[in-house]
């Protein structure tokens, strides 16, 4: 039962109570005042549009946070080595991973990230959404969503902080210096996120987490277990060698204290609202200064004995409140009787609900509460809710605004099924049969905390106006970087970077095309034709025939293009030196689940895309992404047999689909012949000894004369070709100085 002390509490910690008034009565009557009612309450609220100063955020080419983001996007930190920290937190996904509920362990295709990720049981294991690692470093009190990693006391941080692994209430001595590293020391234990469910059974965290860190190391009880290894220079350029006996660079401590610095480096909070704040009132729209408004309008605590004031439009600056956006007063978590959709915690009479806060601290008064997340970039971080249960801002207003009515158009239309993870499932209706009863059960609280006086979910009456400019305020919390795949590579693993361990994750999506930003084209922006396409970065195209131009950077590199809403009639065209049609295209798209995709292997330069119907075709998303020729698509590369054991060697000849052979020692010329339009041919060398590199010609290549190569220090070569065309291709394997004994194998798709 809520009591008269629960209901005092909630009204200091908001400094609210429900609305009697409606938002228009408000709002500043004229719009020129805007401005300067603003200004009232940036002041009110101390807000200065600066979070960085004093916060020590390190540079994203720091070589601590170069390591960190190795190791953030290495599945060698799951225990089946499938799962990455970037599997649920990639960049392009705005620091989540697009889904309403995660999938971590146990996935079909562990490359793939965002709708058309599934189980391989089709059964979802993971309770809650995945937060986005955008700007966690400014949550000062806690992380995770029932907050269950958390400074004791956050105004004084050297108390500690307490985790799951020691009881609530008392600091982890393994914890680390910050929330950022004691948060990342747990997904790597959780079965259904990293640890998968039959890794190191019955054995402890500490255990898994040590081994893991041997693993990686490359000594005691994971020596060996990485077909690959490079690990160890990364971290003794960053800690250090080792210097005695027993001591040791490679361990689970430093482990996370780089991927806290790599999380700790993503701050993007140049966003317009900032700006407007230190000054530029040009920077944001007259809706967003409407919907600031709203969202700030805030009066101050009333003195002794007064009145608490009515006419509240809003309480959203009660709970993401100060220049972080999150929650600094009192309370760090709230029930807000959001839909609860998914597995659950094993919690309630239906076994599928989820406590919460209550799960951590055992207190009835937080039953189904869950922490307030910082908004900033809140645009580009759905789905939304401890559950991702809505796909849009709007959404989330329709909720705050009158939570009654917004649930039971959510259960009666099965809303869950409207969202990409699950819409395609033909099993979506009954995917979650307690959901409603769930919910319900926090709602009945909501709606006695209402009865009592709380403010929290009281129905706000604002008008369709009122909450477009509450979502358009909210937008302008958006750092343009989030949205620009260019300045996001900064925090991806690049070529150069190397891959330590062969296990980085190379995420796709669905259609097996590298992930890409995706582009909103119900705004109705289009590229022209004759423009250059961005790559990793969807452009919306309309018309019939678009032209266009994709800017390659580096040689052997496997490009991708590919659309989203294109008509079953669409095709995507290529040619290397003219605008693309139906007459000079040399590769031209295949339809993937009723998409187009082309791919095709190309060197450094410009190149030209088109992409063509014989009817108009409106706002199709239009992708180009990329990745490199020269690395296996594999979680470990193609064993080959080393035929120089069993057979002469070959000067000169025919390779032949999955048929290895023995190269000649020095240079060895072979041709293979390709029969169907748009092959793909992965080329092969291992074995032998000195160094050989492959090159790949239309004719006889030499070492100044080819069109792709692969050329690594000794004979493991590796190079995929895309789009090949029929006829005759020419390979030579050529050696620097004394080199035999290689094995040469293609294979034809």
């Amino acid at each position: 039962m809520i009591t008269m002390r629960r209901r005092i509490a909630l009204l200091i910690s908001l400094c609210v109570v429900a609305s009697e008034v409606a938002a228009s009565d408000v709002l500043p009557s004229e719009e020129p005042d805007l401005d300067a009612k603003l200004a009232q309450l940036i002041a009110q609220h101390e807000l200065t549009g600066d979070l960085t100063t004093g916060a020590n955020i390190p540079a994203v080419d720091d070589p601590e946070v170069q390591l960190g983001k190795l190791l953030f996007f290495t599945k060698a930190l799951s225990g089946n080595k499938d799962v990455a920290c970037a599997s649920c937190h990639h960049p392009y996904l705005g620091g989540g991973d697009g889904l309403a509920l995660p999938i971590g362990t146990l996935a079909k295709d562990e490359d793939v990230l965002g709708p058309g990720r599934e189980t391989l049981t089709d059964n979802l294991y993971i309770p809650r959404n995945s937060p986005t690692v955008f700007n966690a470093w400014t949550e000062k009190r806690s992380l995770f969503r029932d907050a269950r990693v958390e400074f004791l006391d956050w105004l004084n941080p050297e108390r500690g902080i307490s985790t799951p692994d020691v009881p609530y209430e008392q600091a982890d001595p393994k914890a680390g210096d910050s929330l950022l590293q004691a948060q990342s020391r747990f997904p790597v234990i959780t079965a259904s996120e990293m640890r998968g469910f039959d890794f190191m059974q019955g054995q402890s965290n500490e255990a898994v987490r040590a081994h893991l860190a041997a693993r990686i190391g490359d000594y005691g009880s994971g020596q060996g277990e990485l077909f690959k290894n490079n690990w160890r220079a990364h971290f003794e350029k960053v800690y250090g060698a080792s210097t005695s006996p027993g001591e040791e660079v490679v361990t689970f401590n430093n482990i996370t204290k780089a991927i806290a610095a790599y999380e700790k480096s993503m701050n993007f909070t140049n966003n317009p609202w900032f700006a407007y704040v230190r000054g530029d009132k040009s920077a944001i729209t007259e809706s967003q200064k409407r919907g600031a408004f709203l969202y700030l309008y805030l009066p101050p605590p009333p003195s002794d004995g007064g009145e608490p004031p009515t006419d509240i439009p809003t309480q959203c600056v009660g709970c993401h409140n100060t220049d972080s956006f999150t929650q600094t007063k009192v309370s760090n978590y709230h029930r807000l009787a959001f839909p609860q959709i998914g597995p659950g915690t094993g919690a309630g009479e239906t076994t599928t609900n989820d406590l919460g806060r209550m799960h951590r601290n055992n207190s009835e008064a937080d039953k189904f509460s869950f922490r307030s997340g910082t908004l900033l970039n809140i645009e580009v971080t759905a789905p939304y809710g401890h559950a991702g249960n809505y796909d849009t801002l709007e959404q989330v207003m329709d909720h705050y605004n009158d939570y009654r009515a917004k649930l039971r158009d959510y259960f009666d239309n099965k809303g869950w099924c409207q969202q990409a993870q699950f819409k395609h499932r033909e099993d979506c209706e009954s995917l979650f049969v307690d959901a409603e009863i769930n919910t319900e059960e926090a709602a009945k609280i909501v709606d006695f905390e209402i009865s009592d006086g709380a403010p929290v979910l009281v129905p706000l009456e604002l008008s369709e106006q009122d909450l477009t400019d509450l979502v358009n305020f909210m937008k302008a919390l958006t750092d343009p970087c989030v949205k620009d795949a260019a300045c996001l590579q900064a925090w991806l693993p690049q070529p150069h970077e190397g891959d330590p361990d062969g296990l980085q994750l190379r995420a796709k999506n669905e259609l097996g095309v590298p992930l890409y930003l995706p582009a909103n084209c119900l705004e109705g922006d289009t590229a022209s034709s004759g423009d250059t396409l961005k790559l990793d970065q969807a452009e919306c195209v309309s018309g019939k025939m678009q032209y266009f131009k994709v800017q390659v950077e580096h040689d052997n590199t496997t490009l991708y293009l590919s659309t989203r809403g294109a008509q079953k009639t669409t095709r995507l065209l290529y040619n290397p030196r003219q605008w693309a049609t139906d007459n000079n295209a040399l590769v031209r798209s295949k339809p993937v689940s009723a998409e187009q995709v082309l791919t095709v292997t190309l060197n450094k330069g410009t190149h030209y895309v088109s992409i063509v119907d014989s009817k108009p075709y409106q706002s199709v998303m239009l992708a180009a992404s990329y990745d490199s020729a020269l690395r296996e698509a594999t979680k470990k590369p193609k064993a080959l047999p080393d035929m120089c054991k069993s057979m002469p060697p070959l000067n000169y000849g025919q390779l032949f689909d999955a048929q290895p052979v023995c190269a000649g020692a020095g240079d060895s010329h072979f041709y293979i012949k390709i029969t169907e339009p748009d092959s793909q041919v992965e080329i092969r060398t291992r074995h032998g000894f000195g160094n050989t590199n492959l090159y790949v010609g239309q004719f006889w290549p030499s070492r100044n004369f080819y069109d792709f190569s692969s050329q690594h220090l000794g004979s493991d070569e590796y190079l995929r070709l895309d789009g090949l065309q029929p006829g005759w291709y020419f390979v030579s394997t050529l050696g620097e100085g004394a080199n035999y004994g290689t094995t040469i194998e293609v294979d034809i798709k």
